[in-house]
């Protein structure tokens, strides 16, 4: 109870007061505890060959300060009002959604661990479809829960990626119009990896599920490019892949996805999650697991 009293007298603060908080944490998790500080910055090595030490250390420092803000908004962002919350997240180009929507089409939307992704909660605010967020439900069950409830206070359906598939064939059989979202850069697991690319100069595996999920349901593709404004502000970008999946080639929407949130990271890399042990699968070991038996890759 003391604990929720001071976040919740925290949340009154002005932003400037909050910025500070969040510089404080940021030197605590960058200088002292050293978070992760091994994961980040081997990942940032391998990620940009081409930038020195200098320059490597600096997304690292911007990285932890994006970090910091991203710990605080999650936090604080339970005690907003509903006004509040959707001012958090502006959109663009929204008639893409409202065009899919007139014409009755189920709508996959991919995006990624960047920006604060926990604020596309508000979606539903801009469009008439019901709003379907796929996640991994957390091994500690309080926090799944807390994690859980707030995203399921403006509206959205969190569901776990083990049932998403029986969700939304569900919603559409009973014709409710769904935007079903996914994270696309999540690590799969080993026994299910069908697919390699080149992202970020590495061999990486990806989940095919929006891919496959868009086919089944002949579902329109769009890409949600999320852009910080400051802490606590963002806007996301809604970019369409594909009106008819039926029309792609085997692969091609996922490539499209990867390759629109490779240049996402590029042009601000910052903001991608690079705490996230994102290659920790060898394709080396993957070919020598399976044999002979190579999947396609996009290099």
């Amino acid at each position: 109870m003391i604990l929720y009293s001071l976040l919740w007298l925290l949340h009154l603060l002005p932003g400037k007061i909050l910025s500070l908080f969040s510089y404080i944490l940021h030197l605590l998790l960058y200088h002292v505890a050293g978070y992760r500080k091994k994961v980040v910055f081997g990942n940032l090595r391998n990620s940009f060959p081409d930038l020195d030490e200098n320059e490597i250390r600096h997304i690292a420092k911007r990285f932890y300060r994006h970090l910091s803000d991203l710990m605080l908004e999650e936090v604080l962002s339970n005690f907003d009002s509903e006004k509040q919350h959707f001012q958090r997240m502006t959109y663009q180009n929204p008639e893409i959604l409202h065009g899919l929507y007139r014409q009755g089409k189920q709508v996959i939307g991919v995006t990624a661990h960047y920006g604060n992704w926990e604020f596309l909660t508000t979606l539903g605010r801009i469009t008439g479809y019901k709003i379907l967020g796929a996640y991994k439900p957390m091994k500690n069950k309080h926090i799944d829960r807390i994690i859980r409830k707030n995203r399921e206070r403006y509206h959205s359906v969190p569901v776990p990626m083990e049932k998403i598939i029986r969700v939304m064939i569900q919603y559409q059989r009973e014709k409710i119009p769904a935007l079903t979202v996914f994270l696309a850069d999540q690590r799969p697991l080993f026994r299910n990896i069908q697919y390699w690319t080149n992202f970020l100069g590495q061999d990486t595996p990806m989940y095919l599920g929006p891919e496959k999920m868009a086919r089944k349901l002949d579902a329109a593709v769009v890409f949600l490019k999320i852009r910080k404004i400051r802490m606590g502000r963002y806007e996301t970008e809604v970019e369409l892949i594909c009106e008819d999946p039926g029309t792609m080639k085997e692969h091609e929407i996922t490539k499209a996805h990867v390759r629109i949130l490779e240049k996402m990271i590029r042009e601000a890399p910052e903001y991608w999650l690079w705490s996230h042990r994102r290659w920790k699968h060898s394709y080396k070991k993957f070919l020598e697991t399976k044999g002979l038996e190579t999947p396609e890759r996009d290099d």
